[in-house]
């Protein structure tokens, strides 16, 4: 049986955080990438110097200015 794993990873106004989450199922994992997803695009909305990259297992913003950034990504162990 696969796991597949969501990381996510943070740097935003000088703090740092990750987090990652076990699942069993692909669909919840897509699921959760796609809540983070989301989350991490609300926070970068005002950030008109930011890059974003978008693959199917890959979603990440960063603001060149500030330096801040915000990535999710998956991976099946």
């Amino acid at each position: 049986m696969n796991t597949i794993i969501v990381y996510f990873e943070y740097f935003t106004n000088g703090e740092i955080g990750s987090d990652k989450y076990r699942f069993s199922a692909q669909t919840d994992a897509i699921h959760k990438m796609e809540e983070l997803k989301c989350a991490i695009k609300s926070n970068f909305c005002d950030c008109p110097n930011a890059e974003t990259i978008h693959e199917p297992d890959f979603f990440g913003i960063i603001d060149h200015a500030t330096g801040d950034y915000a990535k999710v990504f998956l991976q099946t162990i």
